[in-house]
């Protein structure tokens, strides 16, 4: 004879067909369709049970229909309630857990630009600067009506980031414009090594990409001397610096002053 296993039951993990029919009674070899309809007069509630999709299993059905007759003998006089539904849909349904991911990001830091003034420019060897193409930035030394042709940098300001102190330091981040054009230096990789080049911008404004960053040099003051250098701040280590050699492209460089002129005299403050 068959019987309805307790909830105790099932918690086991032997549950099976046989257990369910028992020991003296034969389990169907094939499974018929089970279109159950049960309706209690005391609930006001009406079970359908019909055999659903192939992948529930034997033990949900059990448990399913435990629980449907667990429900049938609860007292007439008790009101059904959600944890009712809740008590016996804990058994049918098996937990999902879920896995919590924390992740930080680091904002890129921002260049605040504060104002822009215009400077002569020379290296130690007193080499001017001097616009020889549209981009091609040249130095050489320039005597009598040819002094005209040198160019004036026009030097954008930025308040730097926090994490690298006030602008007393020593490491103020510039712009290197050239005046009466919208050319600035930027620094960018070329196959193994950075090179120097001018572009056509206006950075006059907060500096607030990693990208724009190429146009951001820190200058370096030696107050004693009266001197400066300018350092790229996307390749730290790398100068702005001129060739020892006349009419040579402005470049840049990781070995100041050694075969080349890294060191510079502003005038005109």
């Amino acid at each position: 004879m068959a019987f309805v296993p307790d909830l105790d039951t099932l918690e086991s993990s032997s549950l099976n067909e046989e257990t369910l029919y028992g020991a003296n009674c034969l389990s169907p070899q094939k499974k018929p369709r089970l279109d159950l309809e049960v309706t209690s007069p005391g609930v006001g509630i009406q079970v359908t049970v019909t055999r659903g999709h192939l992948s529930r299993t034997f033990r949900q059905a059990a448990v399913l229909v435990v629980a449907v007759t667990k429900l049938l003998k609860q007292p007439s006089h008790k009101d059904f309630a959600d944890s009712d539904l809740g008590s016996f849909l804990d058994d049918i349904f098996e937990p999902v857990s879920f896995q919590c991911i924390k992740s930080s990001y680091t904002g890129t830091p921002i260049f605040r630009y504060t104002r822009s003034q215009s400077f002569d420019i020379l290296d130690i060897d007193h080499k001017c600067f001097v616009l020889e193409s549209p981009t091609q930035l040249v130095a050489l030394h320039l005597q009598g009506p040819s002094a005209g042709q040198k160019v004036k940098l026009n030097i954008a300001l930025y308040r730097p980031p926090s994490s690298q102190g006030s602008p007393g330091s020593g490491r103020v981040p510039v712009a290197l414009g050239i005046k009466g054009y919208q050319l600035y230096m930027s620094c960018v990789m070329s196959g193994t090594k950075p090179v120097l080049q001018l572009e056509e911008a206006d950075v006059r404004r907060d500096i607030e990409s990693v990208e724009l960053t190429r146009f951001v040099f820190y200058r370096l003051d030696s107050p004693a001397e009266g001197t400066t250098r300018f350092e790229s701040a996307a390749f730290p280590g790398w100068f702005v610096c001129t060739s020892l050699q006349p009419r040579q492209p402005v470049g840049i460089t990781n070995t100041p002053d050694q075969v080349n002129i890294a060191t510079y005299e502003l005038s005109g403050r």
